[in-house]
């Protein structure tokens, strides 16, 4: 099985507009394999034989809450269609400066949505605010999965110290149970080499989502061949990384033993699949 942690499509109404407005933040350098809608997403799934895809929405204010939560009640309840029900695993999302966050994240968890995701760097927070703190040990005893952008991102580029190896360390040394994954192998990018080494022993998962390869070649080379197997999961932030060369380049690096687990094992185990 080949479950994708992070990936990313849009509603009808809203896609052309979010997927123009993410391709000029990146001034030309990346540019997207499939178009962001729900359609074209599974069909890319489909033909790379890709089974199940988690999508990770971003509440860029608190006000958005109600129309990503509705959305993924509606794909898990198979109101967008049996294909979507069988094949993503929706997130939900909330804003840090949301007043009624807790409230918020008690109806994500009794809904049964499996996770959260976040960027500190459309959100505009850090990790290890005393807000995130309270925040993430909500989260933590609510049992549901935080994917969290990781490191540097190239839309981003005066902006540090939000999401790197070292916040996340000092989040999870303050929430410990919380099941976290720092997306694109651990937010290697912009961080000296050997950063991410600091949450090996702290339960955290790393994704294979990365965007830059040829840009911090050698770091994430040696992440994606060294990682412990059982905290390493496949991912693509599709629509933005084609999903047969990520599927190759896991393929090419970890040993056949360990793919299994790294394409889909870990994923089912950590979401209760």
């Amino acid at each position: 099985m080949v479950i994708d942690v992070h990936s990313h499509d849009f509603p009808d109404a809203i896609v052309t507009r979010a997927m123009s407005g993410m391709c000029r933040m990146t001034e030309g350098l990346l540019w997207p394999s499939g178009d962001g809608s729900l359609t074209n997403h599974l069909d890319h799934m489909e033909r790379a034989g890709v089974d199940m895809a988690v999508t990770c929405p971003i509440a860029t204010k608190p006000s958005q809450f109600d129309v990503i939560f509705r959305r993924a009640c509606a794909i898990r309840e198979g109101r967008l269609g049996e294909r979507a029900r069988r094949m993503l695993v929706p997130f939900a999302s909330v804003h840090p400066d949301d007043p009624d966050v807790e409230r918020h994240l008690r109806m994500i968890a009794a809904a049964g949505i499996k996770g959260i995701k976040f960027h500190p760097y459309y959100q505009d927070f850090s990790l290890v605010e005393e807000r995130s703190i309270r925040m993430f040990g909500i989260i933590a005893d609510l049992g549901l999965v935080v994917q969290c952008h990781g490191g540097g991102d190239i839309s981003w580029k005066t902006l540090s110290g939000m999401c790197g190896p070292a916040e996340v360390e000092a989040l999870m040394r303050k929430c410990p149970t919380l099941k976290f994954i720092a997306a694109h192998l651990g937010g290697c990018f912009r961080n000296l080499p050997h950063s991410v080494d600091r949450l090996l022993d702290l339960g955290v998962y790393i994704d294979t989502s990365v965007l830059h390869r040829r840009w911090f070649y050698d770091e994430e080379m040696r992440l994606l061949r060294s990682w412990p197997t059982e905290r390493l999961l496949f991912a693509t932030d599709f629509p933005w990384v084609h999903y047969p060369e990520a599927i190759a380049w896991v393929k090419s690096v970890r040993a056949q033993e360990d793919l299994p687990a790294v394409l889909g094992g870990n994923a089912c185990r950590l979401l209760g699949l």
